[in-house]
């Protein structure tokens, strides 16, 4: 049976706004207007990326184990491995595939953020660096982080990790990815978890346009202009570039007609989200399809809280939840 949890933060504004949250966007300064460059395939990518080299917040370092780092070539795109000093070998491991709508995200963005993740779990992290769009489209961001995922579990003792506890993790376009990653693996079934933040689960208008506003409850206008900022985002003419159908099941996981066999799964989300109603439906998809699933709300919260460490207490919540199932489930 589904589970839901609804997480309640410890302090919140009348207009039910986590205060941490509340304070960070209405303060939050959007960046320059204007072109930055360069120009790639139409997309000023500099303008796409700005966040990524000028992060308007800083992540506290809430970790305190010695943890090693190194970069991997894994052919033309970097995988960062962490490994806390603790760990000498058979350890679980989490491969995490970063969001930024497959056109922003860096691997330094996450540094903290895996470090952490890494000495909760008492194991290894593994953050793919895929290669971004516009420079290339689906599948390439698929097919990486799969290869990375075969890759591992074939030499798992370069990697001090124990084969048979490989879990995927990823955040909106970057769970968009382990979304499909979990239907990609359904023959070879390398993946035994994944842990899903807010994922991007479907690229065709059915989601938007059945979209139901009614469901998040009374909300002040800038609540709701938060929660449907997402809403009309249309990212299929830089992700899908050679005129793929955004129905496919890789693309639009929400869409399978088939999820037997689907890895456990903790969806993790956010109150004040447009991506959550179709993560909630997706979640109701793989219960009566019989995989074993929990779902993750945290309330008075938006899309994008998981990286914002030590400044959103949603964040290290979180990874504290995907630590405890993580254990459960591998029995550590």
């Amino acid at each position: 049976m589904l589970k839901k949890n609804y997480i309640q933060p410890t302090e919140s504004y009348p207009n039910r706004l986590e205060k941490e949250t509340f304070d960070y966007y209405g303060k939050r300064n959007r960046g320059p207007l204007g072109y930055i460059g360069p120009r790639i395939k139409g997309i000023d990518v500099g303008a796409a990326r700005y966040y990524d080299i000028n992060q308007d917040y800083t992540p506290l370092e809430l970790c305190t184990t010695p943890t090693e780092q190194k970069d991997y070539d894994f052919g033309g795109y970097r995988v960062r491995w962490f490994h806390p000093l603790t760990v000498t070998g058979n350890a679980p491991v989490i491969v995490f595939v970063h969001g930024g709508g497959y056109i922003a995200g860096t691997m330094d963005r996450y540094d903290k953020m895996n470090r952490r993740l890494a000495e909760l779990i008492n194991g290894i992290v593994m953050h793919v660096d895929y290669t971004l769009s516009p420079e290339t489209g689906f599948p390439t961001a698929l097919e990486q982080s799969y290869h990375v995922i075969e890759y591992i579990y074939h030499n798992p003792e370069k990697f001090l990790i124990d084969r048979d506890k490989i879990a995927i993790m990823g955040d909106s376009a970057g769970g968009n990815c382990c979304a499909a990653l979990g239907l990609r693996d359904k023959e070879t079934k390398y993946i035994k978890m994944a842990f899903l933040y807010y994922p991007v689960l479907d690229f065709t208008r059915y989601s938007a346009d059945t979209f139901e506003i009614e469901r998040y409850g009374e909300m002040d206008d800038f609540v709701k202009a938060k929660t449907l900022s997402l809403k009309d985002t249309d990212l299929t003419h830089i992700f899908l570039q050679n005129n793929e159908d955004p129905s496919d099941e890789l693309i639009s996981p929400l869409l399978s007609k088939d999820l037997r066999g689907y890895p456990r799964t903790i969806m993790i989300n956010a109150e004040f989200d447009f991506l959550r109603q179709q993560c909630e439906i997706f979640c109701e998809k793989l219960d009566e399809a019989g995989v074993d699933v929990d779902y993750y709300q945290y309330n008075g919260t938006f899309h994008g809280f998981m990286d914002r460490l030590g400044l959103f207490e949603s964040c290290d919540h979180s990874l504290k939840v995907v630590a405890k199932h993580l254990k459960e489930y591998f029995n550590l």
